[in-house]
């Protein structure tokens, strides 16, 4: 009994002089001075570390993703639902689950294509409503156009609705090829799109190799001539409700998904995750309506003010105590191993692979988001004693770089030691 009464009170103190630590440490940086919110307890024991606004509403950027994942992971189970069907003796209709893996440059999915090529003997009719998308999300900058990371949300994305041009010692090459005649070069000193036409423009850059990836106009009308130029075969554009008798056709596993919206914070495909729930639950967009049925199947997400899958937009409002709330959820439905394994990993993998601790044996697994002027970092630290914390640091509206705030956050992070 001694010996346990022992061990409680080193425990007590370890963790009181962890809590002083983290105090001290958050008093020496700057976060005081703009919109901040810190949340930092103990996996184990639950008992909080620090706190500071963590009931308070901030910008979560690209945290959001966090959200996006848990109702991904429990709605799709493992299997990506590729695209909806329904076939008569002479005609196939089919739609778009908003899979973003078909011709994909990363992920290669070509589930349809093949449906649609072994159907050619067969009326084609992509029977989707642009009704039911709104391409660029609520609160977006809207000169973000022409911007990989705000890439087109559609029913059926094709080639991750962007055009990718590769000029290499003065030759060009476009990606998909169906875009090539659209690309003038030379004509401008930076890459370019009309707001209103998929037209492009690149500069002329005569040595070495260069990559520019522009986000292309989408529409149900867009979407058949790229099909029809893939597969060499008309389709027919007629939109339709949901065939009672249609069904969905599964191709590739869903952490081939999460693993680029996590690591590499994929917008495109965060926002398509929402597409692909619904088509499970066969509900319609646009997003939205889907964000509002899923928030009445869970009460976890009944404080937040979620508007898009991705966090671009600034309209949407989290505390750090929902982010925690969601990182312990996805700790006990994704599991340690496998949500370790998606999350960027300090000094290793995603977006924080830069960033180490100064503890060369702890660790953090997490999840960034920023966009101008905010960083915010939510995940879980591993000490250099193996002690799990789960922790959010979200820091809004600073008149300063973006990567001093991240700085800040890690040497608070650094406490923890």
């Amino acid at each position: 009994m001694k010996n346990l009464a022992f061990l409680l009170l080193l425990s007590l103190a370890v963790s009181s002089c962890t809590a002083h630590r983290v105090k001290s440490k958050f008093k020496q940086t700057h976060m005081s001075e703009y919109a901040s919110g810190v949340l930092i307890q103990e996996v184990e024991t639950q008992k909080l570390v620090f706190q500071h606004q963590a009931d308070h509403y901030f910008m979560p950027a690209s945290n959001a993703k966090l959200v996006t994942f848990l109702e991904a992971n429990r709605i799709l189970k493992d299997s990506i639902p590729a695209f909806r069907y329904y076939e008569t003796p002479d005609t196939l209709f089919f739609w778009g689950t908003g899979d973003p893996s078909l011709g994909h440059p990363d992920l290669k999915g070509n589930a349809l294509f093949k449906k649609l090529a072994s159907s050619t003997h067969k009326v084609l009719v992509l029977a989707d409503s642009d009704k039911h998308v709104m391409p660029l999300g609520a609160g977006w900058a809207w000169d973000d156009y022409m911007d990989s990371y705000s890439a087109e949300v559609s029913l059926l994305p094709m080639y991750n609705n962007q055009v990718r041009i590769t000029l290499k010692d003065g030759k060009m090459s476009v990606y998909p090829e169906y875009f090539t005649s659209q690309v003038n070069i030379g004509q401008t000193l930076f890459h370019h799109r009309d707001r209103n036409s998929n037209q492009f423009d690149v500069p002329m850059i005569k040595t070495g190799e260069n990559l520019f990836v522009i986000p292309f106009l989408t529409s149900t009308k867009q979407t058949a001539d790229l099909l029809n130029y893939e597969i060499k075969v008309p389709i027919i554009t007629q939109a339709r409700a949901y065939d009672h008798r249609s069904q969905l056709a599964y191709a590739g596993k869903v952490d081939s998904l999460f693993l680029p919206m996590l690591q590499d914070s994929d917008n495109q495909i965060a926002e398509q995750l929402l597409y692909l729930m619904a088509a499970k639950r066969n509900w319609s967009g646009p997003t939205h309506k889907i964000i509002e049925n899923l928030t009445k199947e869970d009460t976890l997400l009944a404080p937040l003010r979620w508007v898009d899958g991705s966090g671009l937009s600034r309209y949407n409002l989290m505390r750090p105590k929902d982010l925690v709330a969601i990182l312990l959820q996805l700790k006990k439905e994704v599991g340690e191993e496998r949500l370790f394994k998606l999350l960027p990993e300090s000094g290793y993998s995603g977006t924080i692979r830069r960033l180490k601790p100064e503890n060369a044996v702890s660790r953090f697994w997490a999840k960034s988001g920023s966009f101008g002027n905010t960083y915010n970092l939510s995940g879980f630290y591993r000490n250099g004693k193996g002690k799990m914390y789960v922790f959010s640091i979200m820091g809004n509206l600073a008149k300063k770089q973006t990567s001093k705030i991240q700085m800040e956050t890690i040497n608070l992070l650094n406490a923890l030691r």
